[in-house]
């Protein structure tokens, strides 16, 4: 969360001339209703099982960018899903540098809703640490402080071509 992924996948999918899909947005339209207000009415578990389905459902899409959620990966089912249809990428970010931009952002993060101040950076260390192992299954990992927008596109698309994603 806060890493980028919707930013760093329009700019991919645009480069690559190919649709972009956002899994909370489509979770949330299928739901009718916010992630937040899922988490909050329906709980994590519910969530999730709502973003696998839309998962398996993008991923029969050719020509699409996808940006998951942080937790999208975090489960072996989703990952096989993943590396089957795709090439996945991990912008990877330090947790200081994630609390900031969290700090600077306007949506609200359900896993977070209740962390404020000196508890955000310890609740955002928690949760990479405990997706980090899902997370390094990426088959490119890429620097997020460092990297630019440009930088990350061109990767990326680089090496979606490399495994024979064309126009």
């Amino acid at each position: 969360m806060g890493s980028g992924k919707s930013t760093a996948g329009k700019r991919i999918a645009s480069s690559l001339r190919w649709n972009f899909a956002d899994i909370d947005r489509l979770v949330e339209e299928r739901e009718g209703e916010s992630v937040s207000a899922i988490f909050a009415r329906k709980g994590e578990g519910y969530f999730r099982e709502a973003e696998s389905v839309v998962l398996r459902d993008v991923s029969e899409r050719s020509r699409t960018v996808v940006a998951c959620g942080g937790g999208t990966p975090c489960s072996q089912e989703n990952m096989e899903v993943m590396a089957s249809t795709g090439v996945t990428v991990w912008l990877r970010l330090p947790a200081q540098e994630i609390t900031e931009r969290l700090r600077k952002s306007n949506n609200v993060r359900p896993l977070l809703a209740d962390t404020g101040g000196s508890e955000l950076i310890a609740s955002v260390t928690h949760l990479l640490e405990s997706r980090e192992c899902w997370y390094e299954k990426a088959d490119l990992v890429i620097d997020g402080v460092n990297d630019t927008i440009e930088d990350i596109t061109v990767k990326v698309a680089a090496l979606v071509r490399e495994r024979g994603g064309y126009l």
